[in-house]
């Protein structure tokens, strides 16, 4: 591999760490800063505070992993997340307090997710019932 391509990988995906922290802190300040509401925010959400707190340690996986899980399994991640936003805010969640992330993303990244989710992703039954589904599957 080409050390200037290597090299750009590299400092893309520090920038992108970066900018996920920052993201990660200020949803923790926010949410503090809110109070009661932000309690309540939470809770909604079917999250309490140290889950949120918990959750935040860890990169967006809710924002960056489940995406392209979803994609792996043939579906259209964005047409999902538009037609039924109940049942991915709930993924969603069930992503956020996952302790397989890292595993997840190796997996994403080497692009063997679809074949081992089964073994390790709260989100399995979903995504299956989602693939199965075929209103969401990229056209073509």
């Amino acid at each position: 591999m080409n050390a200037i391509p290597q090299s750009y990988e590299l400092w893309r995906l520090a920038v992108l760490r970066f900018k996920d922290w920052r993201q990660r802190r200020a949803a923790v300040s926010e949410i503090s800063q809110l109070g009661h509401d932000g309690e309540r925010m939470l809770a909604e959400c079917g999250l309490s505070q140290s889950d949120f707190r918990q959750a935040m340690r860890v990169a967006f996986a809710s924002k960056t992993l489940l995406p392209e899980a979803i994609k792996s399994t043939g579906v259209d991640a964005e047409m999902f997340e538009n037609r039924y936003p109940e049942w991915n805010r709930d993924m969603r969640r069930t992503c956020m307090m996952c302790s397989a992330r890292r595993v997840c993303s190796a997996l994403l990244d080497a692009k063997e997710f679809e074949a081992s989710y089964r073994d390790f992703c709260p989100n399995a039954s979903s995504l299956d019932a989602l693939a199965n589904r075929g209103d969401c599957r990229f056209a073509g």
